[in-house]
């Protein structure tokens, strides 16, 4: 940080093997953000500088981006790693991380990261699970097979972790299995699903691999399945542009208010503009929002040390304790309060079906369910 300048790293999971651009749109949310805010005056008298840091999937550069952050930036803002279990240098220069994702316990507890999707070891987010087992018990769900990813020690036990807090509040476990990513024959696995008669199916990984296995369940004439299920990964306009009629029916499910009704959401409509605006090549999508959240939350805590100690008093020890102090952050309207400060997790959440190539509102009616028991404690 300079007199006139206020630097901020972004480290994200681009140029992978697995796919090519991988968490880019991450990167472009918090692009987007400093550009907006750069456009209003900056931040604390100082002009948003964001320096991208591609950790590749791979622990050595995360490890180097790191570094590098904790030298050359005052803060990590959108951090969207997968393999992010070392976190020893993070931890030790005391640089604020405001990150998008933290796959790993270690990372989620680290004294000096806030984000909204922060994970608890051991708790997770099961409200649309409740949601799938309600409305469809009538039909046989959830009898369940999971393809959990293979390639990343954190991503398999963050899946398999999901999994067992499903199985604990009523799903069952048809099959199970662990996928590289750079699988490509989905044959087997569709297979599985229809000898099974599996009611549930679950991909953990890159959108890529829901489309893949659609298109190998429908060519094996796969019938029995009522809930596709995805997350935030899927709620991307190129996982219908690329899945087609293929994708029909799957479910995603968002903590935070759609894209679809920006209209009915001021913050909401800001970040939607300003993608437009300032990356207009990128997608509007679950990752690229969630950067920008991560930005919003940065804002914020920036504003109120500078209004308590002025321009000068910014620090990272002054921004830390801001966001300790951090409760009911709603992300300018986009979820439900969320107590950042003590790490909560969130409990917002709304549902989605893909119909007729539109991802389309079904639980709730309005707005998100923020019931606290949407939150499971995992058992071991």
């Amino acid at each position: 940080m300079t007199a006139t300048e206020l630097r901020l790293a972004v480290i994200a999971d681009v140029n992978t093997a697995v796919r090519p651009g991988l968490f880019q749109s991450a990167v472009d949310g918090v692009r987007a953000w400093a550009s907006r805010v750069n456009a209003n005056g900056g931040l604390a008298g100082r002009k948003v500088v964001v320096k991208f840091y591609d950790s590749q999937l791979n622990a050595d550069q995360w490890r180097n981006s790191v570094l590098q952050a904790c030298k050359n930036d005052f803060a990590m803002v959108g951090t969207t790693a997968v393999i992010d279990s070392d976190v020893t240098e993070m931890v030790d220069c005391g640089i604020p991380d405001l990150a998008q994702l933290t796959p790993s316990d270690r990372h989620g507890a680290a004294p000096n990261t806030f984000s909204v999707l922060i994970r608890q070891p051991q708790r997770e987010v099961l409200g649309p699970e409740k949601w799938y087992l309600d409305r469809f018990k009538s039909e046989g769900c959830c009898h369940g097979v999971w393809l959990h990813p293979a390639d990343t020690p954190t991503a398999l036990s963050q899946a398999e972790n999901f999994a067992r807090g499903q199985l604990q509040i009523g799903f069952t476990e048809a099959r199970s299995f662990t996928v590289s990513a750079l699988a490509t024959d989905f044959t087997p696995f569709a297979l599985a699903i229809k000898n099974s008669d599996a009611t549930y199916v679950r991909v953990g990984s890159d959108y890529n691999q829901t489309i893949a296995l659609r298109r190998a369940a429908k060519v094996q004439g796969v019938d029995s399945v009522k809930v596709w299920d995805c997350s935030l990964q899927c709620y991307n306009p190129d996982f219908i542009r690329t899945g087609g009629a293929d994708v029909e029916g799957q479910y995603v499910y968002n903590f935070f208010e759609p894209f679809e009704e920006v209209n009915k959401y001021p913050g909401l409509k800001k970040y939607v503009d300003a993608m437009k605006k300032y990356a207009p090549r990128s997608p509007i999508n679950g990752l690229s929002q969630g950067s920008w959240i991560s930005g919003l939350m940065f804002g914020q805590a920036v504003e109120k040390v500078v209004a308590a100690k002025g321009p000068n008093g910014l620090t990272r020890a002054n921004l830390l304790t801001a966001l300790r102090e951090t409760r009911d952050f709603t992300a300018d309207g986009m979820t439900g309060p969320i107590d950042i400060g003590n790490k909560a997790t969130i409990s917002c959440f709304m549902v989605m079906q893909v119909r007729k190539g539109k991802f389309v509102r079904v639980y709730p009616d309005k707005g998100l369910d923020c019931n606290p028991a949407n939150v499971v404690t995992v058992k071991p």
